[in-house]
């Protein structure tokens, strides 16, 4: 899975999307401990992606593979976040603005969990680091490019820290109930 690949799907089936936030999205979801349910994740997700209306079968497969190449992110085996953004070769003004819209998207999916508690710590401070990469605007005119690729990456690096600290804070519940419950 690659971002051409999802983006492709949000053109298809979610024009109102791009790539970058339906995966910064379902990554919020995730992390936030959302678990889809057989029979049942198909109406949630029509639920908020596309005012309750069906998706379509053929939507709902391919959302089906996405939302498993997701969650393979929040593995023991794996727990590595791909955020899904366009690769190297794309100017460095679009990568940001994607990176902007991941994290927007993480938010929006994040939010869409009822909270069992309060973040605090790390995990708060790290949802409201992606809050404020939400609003990134790289300034390209009169910066080197290698500062700014290397920003970049720094950034990139935080956003997926971010998203594991938050993952880890909300797996740190013991009282939490097994399935989540989307708004």
């Amino acid at each position: 899975m690659n971002y051409l690949e999802i983006n492709e799907f949000c053109q298809k089936f979610l024009p109102d999307l791009s790539g970058a936030e339906l995966a910064g999205m379902l990554h919020g979801l995730v992390g936030h401990g959302f678990v889809p349910e057989a029979g049942r994740w198909p109406q949630q997700m029509s639920d908020f992606l596309a005012n309750g209306e069906p998706l379509g079968q053929q939507a709902e497969d391919e959302l089906e593979q996405i939302i498993a190449f997701t969650q393979k992110d929040y593995q023991p085996e794996s727990y590595s976040i791909d955020l899904l953004i366009p690769e190297d070769d794309y100017p460095i003004d679009q990568r940001a603005q994607a990176l902007g819209e991941w994290c927007q998207g993480y938010l929006t999916g994040y939010g869409l969990i009822k909270q069992e508690k309060e973040l605090e710590g790390d995990a708060k401070e790290a949802l409201r680091d992606l809050s404020e990469i939400a609003r990134i605007d790289l300034s390209i005119e009169d910066e080197d490019p290698e500062e700014l690729e290397s920003a970049f990456m720094t950034i990139s690096e935080h956003v997926k820290m971010s998203a594991q600290i938050i993952f880890t804070a909300n797996q740190a519940t013991p009282s939490a109930p097994q399935n989540k419950n989307i708004h």
